[in-house]
C-alpha cells in the first residue's frame, strides 16, 4: 500500500520521467495506470528501499510488454488485408471456359490412337500408375512414358492454340 501512496504523491514527476523515456505522455500515462491497478492486487511487496526508481522501472517494463503485445497484434490496414480475399467461385466465364477446355481435351483425345487414349485413360481415369500400365499390357515402361508425354504435349498445344472469335459484320465493316 506504501507503494501507491507514493505513486499517487509522486504521480507528476513520475509521468515525466516516463514520458521522457517513452517519448510519449499518453503510454506513459497507460503505463503508470497499469502500475497502480498491479498494486492494488492481493501481492505483499516487502519494503522497498527506492519507491521511485522502482516504480519508475515497473512503469517501463509495462510499457515493454504491452508494446509485444500490441505488435503481436494485426494491425486494421493488414485485417483489412485479410479479409479481402478473392473469390474463387466459379463465375459464368470461367465454367464457360473450363467446359470449352474440356470439350478440347475430349476432341484431342478422341483423335489419338487406340494405344495412346488407352493408356492415357488408364493413366489419367483409372489412376494406375505407368508401371501397372506397362506389366498389365506387356508393353515396355518408356513406351508408355512416351505415349503419355507425347499425348499431354497434344493436349497442351491444342489449350494454348488462340481462340477464334466470331466478329460482327457491320454494314462498313468488321467491328
Amino acid at each position: 500500500m506504501r507503494l501507491r501512496g507514493h505513486l499517487v504523491t509522486h504521480y507528476d514527476s513520475l509521468l515525466s520521467r516516463v514520458a521522457a523515456r517513452l517519448g510519449s505522455r499518453e503510454r506513459a500515462r497507460d503505463a503508470l495506470q497499469d502500475a497502480f491497478v498491479k498494486l492494488s492486487g492481493d501481492a505483499v511487496l516487502e519494503e522497498v528501499r527506492h519507491p521511485t526508481t522502482y516504480l519508475f522501472r515497473m512503469a517501463l517494463n509495462i510499457a515493454a510488454n504491452s508494446r509485444r503485445k500490441d505488435s503481436r497484434l494485426l494491425g486494421f490496414d493488414e485485417v483489412a488485408s485479410l479479409l479481402d480475399v478473392p473469390d474463387d467461385a466459379a463465375d459464368p466465364s470461367r465454367v464457360l471456359e473450363a467446359r470449352s477446355e474440356v470439350q478440347i481435351v475430349k476432341r484431342v483425345m478422341a483423335e489419338m490412337s487406340p494405344r495412346r487414349f488407352e493408356i492415357c485413360s488408364a493413366a489419367w481415369l483409372e489412376g494406375e500408375s505407368t508401371l501397372d500400365i506397362a506389366q498389365k499390357r506387356k508393353m515396355p515402361l518408356r513406351t508408355v512414358q512416351h505415349e503419355l508425354r507425347q499425348a499431354s504435349l497434344e493436349i497442351q498445344k491444342a489449350l494454348a492454340r488462340p481462340k477464334v472469335v466470331a466478329l460482327r459484320q457491320s454494314g462498313s465493316g468488321v467491328s
